[in-house]
């Protein structure tokens, strides 16, 4: 099938191949009398795999949308079928995102607008809805400005009764009914677009990451009649949202992350609260991680007084982690730091206006600390390193790994207690622009307390 001179049913040239699935090979041919490329899938007679073709083309013959690829032709020979399809050229969003690094408010807003217009379309088809059931960032090709869903080979339509849906779909996108053999729904589609939105949602900046966050959180629950009744209703939500706070938040939030458990991330993260609060910055400390560390340490000192689930102790403030039946209120402070050790995940951080990667300084830890293509790719402009107990030989092979300066974070023994130390670390850390932001806020603090 790679001989450039194959021409299948004397219209359309084979000319490279395009791309392999795990339903069919994908090639670009040229349409010989009309000169206009197509793609044309294959799908060999001998396996199962024609039944996707079949269905593919049953799905999308009737099928007339911008973000959806036309289907021309269905073509069989002795050992093959042959699916033609429009040629879709451009980035898949995964490649996209990449190249880019990171996209502004406005783009994420269009490309949410059009994918959820799709599922719009898909979803109230008559006489039959069509489930895509597939979505990942691999399937969403950006062509200049408008993205294009492909692959519908394991698309469904959706019948009456709601449960006669194939059950394939991909982990990371996938709604948890897919792979537990529940029934499956519309809603699955919902929960496959919040999982997009939260993949894009890591290349946008803190402020917008925030605005969003509780959104992506409703469409990914995982009992279905608890998401988005429709992908209309979700990009209304995310459309009001942006249009009420102009996508922005005056507090920041710093993400303390740890190359290994044990490196004093929970360290710094106390001291780091411990010395924004007296500096007159309103901080307050969310532990995100399962240390329990925040107990252990109220356990072993008598002065550590709780109220409202909020512990506090001389200018510390800070939640522990609760499960998820417990609700608190949200935090009201300036700063928030959010300490995870080494229990985080891109999304986590997208939130975040600054990240922390706190180094152990041994050198039989360094090792742990070799940079992570995803931090750097992803969060470059707002990660920060420091290395904990380290000397300078140990700061500057940090440094040389990541290629960029590495804070020596010095000898602590109480973290509970500021100090021209910590001081000095949260000039470095916080980004010149929130550092003027912070430091007028401490210079209008010094003149009340100086005011009669």
């Amino acid at each position: 099938m790679t001989n450039k001179n194959f021409i299948l049913s004397g219209r359309y040239k084979l000319i490279r191949p395009l791309g392999k699935g795990q339903c069919g090979s994908v090639y670009l041919a040229r349409q010989q009398s009309l000169e206009q490329y197509r793609a044309i899938k294959i799908f060999p007679k001998t396996t199962a795999q024609p039944l996707f073709a079949i269905s593919e083309a049953q799905i999308l013959k009737s099928v007339q949308h911008p973000g959806i690829p036309t289907i021309y032709d269905l073509e069989e020979d002795e050992s093959f079928y042959y699916l033609v399809e429009e040629y879709v050229q451009g980035d898949s969003l995964e490649e996209f995102l990449l190249h880019h690094q990171s996209i502004s408010q406005n783009l994420f807003l269009k490309f949410c607008e059009q994918l959820c217009d799709i599922f719009a379309y898909l979803h109230t088809l008559r006489p039959a809805p069509i489930l895509y059931q597939d979505l990942k960032p691999e399937h969403i090709i950006v062509c200049g400005m408008q993205i294009k869903l492909i692959d519908f080979s394991v698309a469904s339509f959706a019948a009456s009764n709601g449960n006669d849906f194939k059950n394939f779909g991909n982990l990371d996108f996938s709604a948890p009914e897919l792979s537990s053999a529940g029934p499956v729904s519309l809603s699955s589609d919902i929960y496959s677009i919040g999982k997009i939105m939260e993949y894009m949602m890591t290349f946008l900046d803190a402020a917008s990451a925030r605005t969003i966050q509780p959104i992506i959180q409703k469409s990914i629950l995982a009992e279905p009649e608890q998401r988005y009744t429709s992908s209309q209703e979700l990009y209304s939500a995310l459309e009001t949202t942006f249009d009420n706070t102009g996508g922005t938040h005056l507090r920041q939030t710093i993400a303390v992350i740890g190359d290994h458990s044990g490196c004093g991330s929970t360290h710094i993260a106390v001291s780091l609260v411990t010395a924004l609060n007296a500096m007159g910055i309103t901080t307050v400390y969310q532990e995100k991680n399962w240390s329990n560390a925040l107990r252990k340490a109220a356990e072993q000192m008598d002065h550590i007084w709780e109220k409202n689930g909020c512990y506090y102790y001389h200018s510390f403030v800070g939640y522990p982690k609760y499960d998820i039946g417990v609700e608190l209120p949200a935090p009201t402070a300036e700063i928030i730091v959010d300490d995870y050790g080494c229990d985080y995940s891109p999304p986590d951080l997208a939130t975040a206006d600054v990240i922390l990667y706190v180094c152990g300084g041994a050198v039989w830890h360094r090792s742990d600390a070799n940079p992570k293509d995803y931090l750097i790719q992803n969060f470059g402009s707002r990660l920060r390193i420091t290395a904990n107990l380290c000397d300078r030989n140990a700061a500057i092979y940090f440094a040389r790994q990541f290629s960029q300066p590495v804070y020596p974070y010095p000898y602590d023994t109480d973290i509970f207690r500021n100090s021209r130390g910590k001081e000095d670390f949260v000039h470095w850390l916080i980004p010149e622009k929130g550092r003027e932001h912070l430091f007028l806020r401490l210079k209008n603090h010094l003149y009340r307390l100086l005011q009669p």
